[in-house]
C-alpha cells in the first residue's frame, strides 16, 4: 500500500488527509472481514416435559424419568429479517449422536409482526429405546450451521452436572 506523504514547514514528514483516510478505511474493512456475520438473539431456553398449545413450557426440568413422554428442548428467540434453520443434535450418555431434528424460525412479518418466536424439539422417552439408556444426555442447538447452545439433562438417573 502506498501512502501520500507531504512535508511540513518543519521538515517533518506526515501522512496527508487522503493517506489517513485510506488507512482508516483499510482498517475498518479488515476488522469487518474478521467479524462473524451471524448474531443470533437467543432470549430464553430450557428443558421441559411438555409445551402448551401457546408455545410455553409447562414445567422446566433437567431430570426426566423413563415414564416421561419426552424431553423437550425449548427456545425463545427474537426474530429478524430472515428465516433461520435450526438443528437439534441429541447425544446419548456415551456422547454419540442418537437423533437429529430440524426446524425453521420464520423471518419477522413486518414491523407489526411478532418479534419473538418459540421453537422446540422433543426426544421421545416412554416406550422407546431412550428409556433403556439412563444417564446424562445432551442436546446441541445449531442455528444456521453454528452451535448456539448446549443443554445437559438426565434420564432415569441423578441430576445432570450442569444444574
Amino acid at each position: 500500500m502506498r501512502f501520500f506523504v507531504s512535508k511540513t514547514h518543519s521538515g517533518c514528514r506526515c501522512l496527508t488527509r487522503l493517506g489517513v483516510l485510506i488507512v482508516l478505511v483499510a482498517s475498518v474493512l479488515a476488522a469487518c472481514a474478521h467479524a462473524h456475520p451471524l448474531y443470533f438473539p437467543l432470549s430464553e431456553h430450557t428443558m421441559t416435559t411438555k409445551v402448551s398449545p401457546s408455545g410455553v413450557p409447562q414445567s422446566r426440568t433437567y431430570t426426566f424419568t423413563q415414564d416421561d413422554v419426552e424431553a423437550v428442548c425449548w427456545l425463545k428467540v427474537w426474530r429478524d429479517q430472515r428465516a433461520h434453520t435450526v438443528e437439534w443434535r441429541w447425544y446419548s450418555p456415551n456422547m454419540r449422536v442418537y437423533r437429529r431434528s430440524f426446524g425453521v424460525i420464520p423471518a419477522i412479518d413486518g414491523p407489526a409482526g411478532m418479534w419473538s418466536s418459540c421453537i422446540w424439539s422433543g426426544l421421545r422417552i416412554k416406550g422407546e429405546d431412550v428409556a433403556d439408556l439412563p444417564g446424562t444426555w445432551k442436546v446441541d442447538v445449531i442455528v444456521d450451521f453454528r452451535k448456539v447452545l448446549t443443554e445437559y439433562f438426565t434420564i432415569g438417573g441423578n441430576q445432570a452436572p450442569c444444574c
